[in-house]
């Protein structure tokens, strides 16, 4: 059975992109909700325009060599799903490797919460930066 989060990662793998399943007010988060000069992938976009930003700045900084989906679960109103993947890094020619997971919400076929996790030590150390950053999580 197909779910909304599914139904999301192939149109994100399609040539036609995912921006039009996105709210005008949906918030993605990459990572971290605070952006970082050193580390551009951070931050907090909004809507389907911050959505095709966030995709091509990880086309800007990466080259992906694997990404899969490996479980995802949903509801009618959140979803969940995990994988893993290798970018290459363009800037340091480094290679990335990490588990990831996505936390989504939705409503009435749109995305309206994207929240990205993976392994900020290893995206780090790959870009050769450090942010130091906590988050608030209060």
């Amino acid at each position: 059975m197909t779910n909304f989060i599914d139904t999301f990662f192939a149109a994100v793998l399609s040539p036609e992109g995912a921006a039009h399943m996105i709210a005008e007010d949906a918030k993605i988060i990459a990572v971290r909700e605070e952006r970082y000069e050193a580390l551009p992938l951070y931050g907090t976009y909004t809507g389907p325009e911050g959505f095709t930003a966030f995709f091509n700045e990880l086309r800007r900084i990466f080259d992906t060599q694997l990404f899969e989906v490996d479980h995802t679960m949903a509801d009618d109103t959140r979803g969940f799903a995990t994988g893993r993947f290798i970018h290459r890094v363009r800037a340091t020619d480094k290679l990335f490797h990490s588990h990831w997971t996505l936390y989504a919400e939705f409503a009435d076929d749109k995305l309206t919460l994207y929240r990205f996790y993976e392994d900020t030590a290893a995206l780090e150390e790959t870009n050769g930066v450090r942010t130091n950053s906590q988050e608030n999580v209060a």
